[in-house]
């Protein structure tokens, strides 16, 4: 096998901060199929520093350079980790496709930063490397986010019917695909938190990673005072194209609606109704209603959370991408190993429509190893 029988590989850190996925990918020009996912955990006290870069304006240089350097070096770990667990050696891949960590995103500044620098994951893999792809959009003025619509154009097209797909990560990020064939736009926008703010609670309060499967979060009363607060923020009724981060949406954000002194249960209730609204009301104020709502990213795990979503939506199938043969924690990933893809061969990526972009373009730049 020759690194040009088309196997990519994406890395994804998102804003869950809780691990790095890597995934191999054979991307032909059918769509893109994932051949293995695997999972690289963020130590403890790394996973710290860079939560603490999403509620820090200001940041020192040396602090900066130091993350940037530990995190190329952990994507690097990670493809390492891949390889060995598919018995593949660097030459057979033809380019890795890397995300970075998002510390800050300003699309009013027409600016995104993303740590982790390509460069050290394509010298220390020997595979070349693709990343920062939101720049070029956001140069274009763009939103540089979200990416995922394009893609997942290419998997859940249907023939007649237009059909969503919302990844819920750390925020949540909707995508609107017109049927096959259809000359109309693809549209897509972050609609707000969401496992972030539930992660964190959880963390804080419970000494768990998540609450599993929103077990306690189902166990408690929905606060619809400090519902309607949180959803009072100007963010949720702006129109698109709109993106927002973990350095909007965070602890300190949720302090600020000034919440009482709930019982953990009711905070965690509070908090995935407020996801599930946000991400339902987003869809219901769009004029195109689809019959189907594809839920992607660790949110479809928790059927507490999907339970609330299919409540909002009665007129919409809400079901994990899982049941359409599509593993929910690998598809951010495999649209890296996409978009490495499309880099190399220097197609531009079709988001003028999402990003509200001037003109579609080529994303990224490409590390030689």
């Amino acid at each position: 096998m020759s690194a040009h029988d088309g196997l990519y590989i994406g890395l994804m850190s998102g804003t869950s901060v809780d691990a790095i996925d890597s995934v191999l990918v054979h991307c032909t020009c059918a769509a893109p199929q994932l051949q293995t996912r695997h999972s690289t955990p963020i130590p403890a006290p790394l996973k710290q520093s860079l939560l603490a870069c999403n509620t820090q304006k200001n940041l020192d240089l040396l602090t900066l350079a130091k993350l940037h350097a530990e995190m190329g070096k952990l994507f690097a770990q990670a493809v390492q980790e891949l390889l060995e667990c598919t018995d593949l050696k660097p030459s057979e891949i033809r380019a890795i496709g890397s995300h970075g960590q998002t510390i800050f995103h300003t699309p009013e500044s027409g600016m995104s930063l993303q740590i982790g620098h390509p460069a050290i994951i394509a010298k220390l893999t020997g595979i070349t490397t693709a990343g920062d792809f939101r720049i070029d959009d956001m140069a274009l003025g763009g939103q540089g986010a979200p990416f995922a619509p394009v893609f997942h154009q290419a998997l859940f097209a249907q023939q007649n019917q237009y059909t969503a797909v919302v990844n819920i990560g750390g925020l949540a990020n909707l995508s609107l695909i017109p049927p096959q064939n259809s000359d109309a736009p693809i549209l897509g926008w972050d609609t707000g938190p969401g496992n972030g703010l539930l992660d964190e609670i959880a963390q804080q309060r419970l000494n768990q990673s998540f609450d599993d499967n929103g077990s306690v979060a189902a166990q408690g009363k929905i606060h619809s005072a400090l519902l309607k607060r949180l959803l009072a923020d100007p963010y949720f009724a702006r129109p698109a194209p709109k993106s927002s981060g973990r350095d909007y949406f965070n602890l300190a954000w949720l302090t600020a609606a000034e919440p009482p002194s709930l019982k953990t249960a009711d905070l965690l209730a509070t908090l995935t109704e407020l996801t599930a609204q946000s991400i339902a009301q987003s869809l219901l104020n769009n004029p195109i209603q689809p019959q189907q709502l594809w839920v992607c990213g660790g949110g479809a795990y928790n059927d507490f959370l999907r339970q609330r979503l299919a409540h909002h939506l009665p007129k919409i199938q809400v079901a994990s991408t899982a049941q359409a043969g599509h593993d929910p924690q690998a598809l951010e990933a495999m649209l890296f190993a996409w978009l490495a893809q499309q880099r190399l061969t220097q197609q531009p990526v079709k988001l003028r429509s999402v990003t509200g972009a001037h003109r579609d373009a080529i994303l990224g730049g490409v590390w030689l190893p």
